[in-house]
């Protein structure tokens, strides 16, 4: 009971600061470490992570970046992936050692053992001799199957990689959007694909291996949509539009046929300066998105029509000029090692679970302790639960 008393208390005397002055702040998060092996005009691409690795593309040409990240505070740079042409891979996927690498400038699809990070073995490439696309601007792995988007046609291809050393063509996906498609995200049995020309479509592709995928739903999600993710029971899909003064969108999507927005977040309703978001990655409640010059920023959204920021971390400290800052976002090793890449600055590991000073709660939004004081709540439940077990 004594936690419970400290959360009113708490409450109680921030209700009475809001009162008596509008004042908010957030959680600024920690840098764990930056490493920035590249020098000259290499910039980097999007961010992944597997096991004990990091791995960040690269959007100027040179390969693939290993860092090991075993040790985050200490994390360096493992090795290289750099073949002698195709080497702009601008997104990366890795599962289980082996890299799924997605070249921007000719070289296809290329599939890597990079067990050892050392020495990465190039297994199979995939170029339009095999039915793929040459130039890859986003990729996607979920199962035995991988989907890739050009950013010039609005057709998905999908190949199945169970074997890695082989991998074959399965079939082409047409979508709705009158563009083209950008990104597109393969979740459990479901695909979200994100269209330039304003249309995200949500496909079942539970037999995509036999059967093509079933159209359940179609969003108008706005001109040059980029990027998105759903939550994991599929209910609750984000949005990302890569245009100046780019917004986020949360639809609630568990009836696919009919999508309803629910919030629209934009660097204003932030209090942020950034050209626009980029990419968006859900977990549980919270939204991690990067968003270029502002670098990351975390909302809450455990009640998707009120979202608000939780914390941040800029990882660009310079003006707002067109495509600088924060690509890509990794968030799944854990809230204490949150993996970004900066078009620039590298690899940067984040902890985005600082506590906050006691002289800091004065000045934190009452969302904010909120959110943090469920976040105790819920650590202290799943250590009972760890304990009596």
């Amino acid at each position: 009971m004594k936690y419970q008393r400290t959360t009113v208390l708490l409450t109680s005397s921030l209700l009475l600061l809001l009162t008596a002055a509008d004042v908010k702040a957030d959680i600024m998060f920690s840098l764990v470490a930056q490493v920035d092996p590249f020098s000259g005009n290499d910039r980097y691409a999007d961010v992944w992570g597997d096991g004990n690795y990091a791995y960040v593309g690269s959007f100027a040409g040179s390969g693939v970046a290993i860092f090991d990240v075993s040790v985050p505070a200490t994390a360096f740079l493992a090795g290289t992936y750099n073949p002698t042409s195709g080497g702009q891979f601008k997104d990366v996927k890795v599962r289980n050692g082996i890299g799924y690498f997605a070249s921007d400038n000719g070289g296809g699809l290329h599939v890597v053992n990079v067990s050892n990070p050392a020495a990465p073995v190039l297994l199979s490439q995939v170029t339009a001799a095999q039915s793929g696309y040459n130039s890859i601007h986003n990729i996607s792995v979920s199962g035995n199957y991988l989907y890739q988007a050009d950013s010039h046609t609005p057709t998905i291809k999908v190949f199945d990689i169970s074997n890695p050393l082989l991998p074959t063509f399965v079939r082409n996906l047409l979508t709705t959007d009158p563009s083209f498609i950008h990104d597109m995200t393969a979740i459990g049995d479901r695909l979200y694909t994100s269209g330039f020309g304003g249309k995200t479509d949500i496909y079942d592709i539970t037999n995509i291996g036999t059967v093509a995928p079933i159209l359940l739903g179609s969003i108008n999600s706005g001109s040059n949509s980029h990027s998105n993710w759903a939550s994991n029971d599929g209910k609750l899909l984000v949005s990302a539009r890569e245009i100046s003064n780019g917004d986020v969108r949360l639809y609630d999507i568990s009836n696919p046929g009919s999508p309803i927005l629910r919030s629209t977040i934009n660097a204003a309703s932030l209090g942020i300066s950034a050209f626009s978001p980029h990419n968006p990655i859900i977990v549980g409640d919270r939204l991690y998105i990067s968003w270029y010059q502002a670098g990351l920023q975390v909302l809450d959204i455990s009640d998707p029509g009120n979202p608000f920021r939780i914390g941040s971390f800029d990882t660009y400290p310079g003006a707002v000029s067109g495509f600088d800052g924060n690509w890509g976002v990794y968030p799944f090793l854990g809230q204490d090692r949150v993996l970004l890449s900066d078009l620039d600055g590298g690899l940067f590991i984040v902890d985005t679970v600082t506590v906050p000073e006691p002289s800091t709660w004065m000045l934190l939004s009452l969302g904010t302790m909120l959110a943090f004081c469920r976040h105790r709540r819920k650590r202290s439940r799943s250590a009972g639960q760890q304990h009596r077990q």
